[in-house]
């Protein structure tokens, strides 16, 4: 890794520090989330090589992401978390989900947001990531 790697990882310290203040305050205010999506596939990508990952997510995200953009337009705020990752066997179990077979690909809280003045978020200039012709 180079030193502009580095710096282009830490580029915005601050953004990190604030998805990390979201993630304390989601989970202390969990019990107020008043519904939640939990998107699941079938089969399991657990060993799967990168082209069968990337059929299986690539199948997902579309989908899911439609519906928070349909969601937003209806005034409602989502957002697209890992949560269950670490107790996803459990939660498949709470949910009568077959583990073995689907897999829980997010947990995706939705509720009416506070306001609606919504702004960029800060991104990385262009030209430090997107790469045409070379790399």
């Amino acid at each position: 890794m180079t030193e502009d790697d580095v710096r282009r990882m830490n580029h915005h310290a601050r953004s990190t520090e604030r998805v990390f203040d979201s993630l304390r305050y989601l989970a202390d205010n969990i019990h107020r989330v008043p519904a939640f999506l939990i998107p699941a596939v079938e089969g399991r990508t657990d060993r799967a090589s990168a082209a069968e990952q990337s059929g299986t997510w690539g199948s997902i995200l579309p989908a899911v992401w439609s519906f928070m953009l349909a969601a937003r337009e209806r005034g409602l705020g989502t957002v697209w978390t890992t949560a269950q990752g670490p107790l996803e066997r459990e939660l498949a179990k709470v949910l009568r989900v077959p583990y073995d077979d689907v897999m829980l690909a997010a947990f995706i809280p939705l509720a009416f947001t506070i306001g609606t003045d919504f702004r960029p978020a800060k991104r990385v200039p262009r030209d430090q990531v997107l790469h045409w012709d070379r790399w």
